[in-house]
């Protein structure tokens, strides 16, 4: 109570003195409010920059916290605690939490600002300084989700830029961004076939052969821009990338072909 009437007071030194106090005390510390009201006196203080170095909380401890400052109608502090939690998780490459945090910055930061362009453009940011390729999917789900039908096509591109990273010592997630844009353009036949081959190329497996046979039986289609998820410019960027990853351009072989020395390569499991 004391705190929290300090706070309200705006006796910033005095409440931090106090609040830190408990956090230090083997019991009272257990209680998240302390940690909770040291990040608003934070907030609060000119002492604002060391918000990032005071974050010693776990992630999870640190989730609820967030929430129970969203509820007090301090939005504007609970995204500057979200990101001072995602930020360091992102640099480190540390996948702990990261999809709830990253659920919780975007409604956070559409609350704060409801302008879907910002949105796009505070996560391509965060995509910037992160070392863990795998965060591209939590962000993709939440432009998905959030964008509409535009960012479907900013997914394409991020799996695009994706892959002209070094995966090589990361097949499966390679694999993984393949099978994300086949998500992304059900109905492009041309990119689901160069998907599916290059899935199969590092798999090696029955299932993903039988997958690269089912698209190839099914009857050949122009490509239509008009029906197309996204635009032109995205798709011939796209193309030439798909292509890196393949042993070879199935433009210029029959299925036949493709069969034989996909067969080949399964060994003794065709």
């Amino acid at each position: 109570l004391r705190a929290r009437y300090l706070i309200a007071c705006e006796r910033i030194p005095e409440a931090m003195a106090l609040i830190k106090s408990c956090i230090n005390h083997p019991d009272i510390s257990k209680d998240l409010y302390f940690h909770q009201a040291l990040f608003t006196c934070l907030y609060m203080s000119p002492l604002e920059d060391q918000l990032f170095q005071e974050v010693l909380t776990d992630c999870k401890s640190g989730i609820e916290i967030i929430c129970n400052t969203e509820k007090e109608g301090k939005t504007t502090l609970a995204l500057q605690l979200c990101e001072s939690f995602l930020v360091p998780q992102l640099q480190n490459g540390d996948m702990y939490c990261i999809w709830d945090l990253i659920f919780i910055w975007s409604k956070l930061q559409l609350k704060t600002n409801p302008s879907k362009q910002v949105f796009v453009d505070q996560c391509y940011q965060l995509l910037r300084i992160a070392t863990n390729v795998r965060v591209i999917f939590p962000f993709m789900k939440v432009i998905k989700d959030e964008v509409g039908e535009d960012g479907l096509q900013i997914c394409v591109e991020i799996c695009g830029c994706a892959l002209q990273l070094d995966l090589r010592e990361d097949p499966s997630m390679k694999s993984l961004i393949y099978k994300a844009i086949a998500h992304f353009l059900p109905n492009d036949l041309e990119i689901l076939r160069i998907c599916a081959l290059s899935v199969f190329f590092l798999e090696r497996t029955l299932e993903s052969y039988y997958t690269v046979e089912h698209l190839y039986k099914c009857a050949d289609e122009e490509y239509n821009e008009c029906t197309s998820s996204v635009q032109n410019r995205v798709r011939f960027e796209l193309l030439p990338i798909l292509k890196k990853g393949l042993f070879f351009d199935p433009e210029f072989w029959n299925f036949l072909m493709i069969k034989q020395n996909c067969l080949a390569l399964l060994g003794d499991k065709a």
